[in-house]
């Protein structure tokens, strides 16, 4: 499917991948030809990641003493999408001394994803000393700064990336300028900090849709979607709050040409909660799966300031104070997971700036990571065709599906999921989709995913993210 032309930042899981969107699921549609990619092909892609990694392991073998090797190694391994392993392959590579560029990067990395910023800081400023003019050094340091809460400083790492020589940098000129102007103190929440918000619209499988309050004015309708970065708006709304918006890219570049923008707001009050100073971005698209009434989106920059949860079993929102540092697990367990409820605790790793990415399995088929479409309608699966081939499933072409997407309909293949599990967390009897799923969250050579899970399976639970303990919950409807 096609996402609206916007800044790829802001092109999320959400959007590229809400199928079935009506309360009924996705709808058989009459037979048109969707490419089917063979299995053997598929597969053969895999296999080839995996003997760099025979190769990495067979270099390893007489030079257990070398620290590129296991940074190597890991590299290897971040390519198969095995966060696990390549963080063990991390350390080994610092008992060696931490002294190569690729020990430092990498470790900022796994850091990062593992949701300890300013250790990632700490590591990734020591890989731009190493190499100061290395653009990833740079970019990933903006990355952990800005998930840090240190837009100003990110502002100048990622400005920075980006003029370096060979730079793959995106642009993010009005992002960058907007997060100069919020000012010290992003994101602080003030008032209850506890709510119990009920979504707007009758109970479906979404789009979750909360009351927002902007600079004191509204409510204005959101859509919680947590696959997209920073709270999104329409450009009718910002002119209606009189917001000054800043181009979203230089002049001649793609994104200038659709007319994205960014922007910065005093506050946003959910229920009796506000958040003060933050960017958002201004989109002159209007969501057409979501119809006119909805005028943003609530991104997961502002949702992670809490302990929050999708629950449609009670159709609300619930927010929550971030649990201490070292506070025990059951002293500060939520509303929303009572004690008693079966609650699977699965633990997630955060890739980019909102990506949550864990581990499960199809049928028999391998671990592979998925990305977690936490408030995403839809299939209980998006996967490539490895992954399909992998679970032993065999692709109909004649099972022709018609889903809602961002800019209309999409049509797909459905097949038959026999059993999908998250961690512990296990449905049967479940539909998945091909045909959606994009390329490149395949075949990125930083991190393989291996496939979206999304409304057709979170659906069954109640559905709480608390990255402050690197941990999604699940709780039995």
């Amino acid at each position: 499917m096609t996402p609206p032309p916007r800044a790829p930042r802001l092109a999320t899981a959400a959007l590229l991948v809400v199928l079935g969107g009506a309360p009924g699921g996705a709808q058989p549609a009459p037979p048109t030809a969707v490419p089917i990619e063979s299995a053997s092909l598929a597969l053969s892609r895999l296999d080839s990641l995996q003997a760099i990694v025979g190769a990495e392991e067979a270099r390893i073998r007489p030079s257990l003493g070398v620290e590129a090797n296991w940074t190597r190694l890991a590299r290897a391994w971040f390519q198969v999408g095995d966060h696990g392993k390549a963080a063990k392959c991390l350390e080994h590579a610092r008992s060696l001394g931490a002294k190569e560029f690729d020990t430092a990067l990498l470790s900022g990395r796994i850091a990062r994803s593992e949701g300890r910023f300013t250790e990632a800081t700490d590591w990734l400023e020591r890989a731009a000393r190493l190499r100061p003019d290395d653009w990833e050094a740079h970019e990933d340091l903006g990355l952990a700064l800005y998930l840090d809460g240190r837009l100003a400083r990110a502002a100048d790492q990622w400005e920075r990336a980006r003029a370096l020589p060979g730079s793959g940098s995106p642009d993010r000129s009005g992002l960058i300028d907007a997060m100069r102007r919020v000012g010290k103190r992003p994101y602080e929440v003030t008032g209850r900090g506890r709510e119990r918000i009920g979504f707007t619209a009758p109970p479906s499988r979404g789009p979750y849709v909360v009351p927002v309050r902007i600079n004191g004015s509204g409510p204005y309708l959101f859509r919680v979607d947590a696959g997209n970065p920073e709270v999104t708006i329409t450009g009718t709304l910002a002119d209606r709050l009189g917001l000054q918006t800043i181009a979203g890219g230089e002049p001649g570049s793609h994104n200038a040409a659709v007319g994205l923008a960014y922007a910065t707001i005093d506050s946003m009050t959910l229920g009796e909660t506000t958040l003060h100073r933050l960017p958002v971005a201004v989109t002159p698209f209007q969501r057409h799966d979501l119809g006119p009434e909805v005028v943003g989106l609530l991104g997961f920059e502002a949702l992670r300031r809490f302990r929050f949860c999708i629950d449609p079993v009670e159709w609300v929102l619930w927010l929550e104070p971030l649990p201490r540092a070292g506070a025990a697990r059951d002293t500060a367990r939520p509303a929303w997971a009572p004690a008693g409820a079966v609650t699977h605790r699965v633990p997630i790793v955060l890739r980019g700036t909102h990506l949550l990415i864990a581990y499960g399995r199809v049928n028999q088929g391998p671990e592979r990571p998925f990305l977690l479409e936490v408030g995403g309608s839809g299939v209980a699966l998006a996967a490539p065709a490895s992954t399909i081939a992998e679970a032993g499933i065999m692709l109909d072409s004649t099972r022709v599906r018609t889903g809602a997407s961002a800019t209309g309909s999409v049509r797909f293949l459905g097949f038959p999921i026999g059993r999908l599990c998250v961690a512990g967390a296990c449905r049967d009897s479940l539909e998945g989709g091909y045909g959606t799923f994009p390329a490149r969250l395949e075949l990125n050579p930083n991190f393989r995913l291996a496939g979206i899970v999304s409304g057709g399976f979170l659906f069954r639970y109640r559905v709480g993210v608390d990255l402050a303990r690197r941990e999604m919950l699940l709780v039995e409807r």
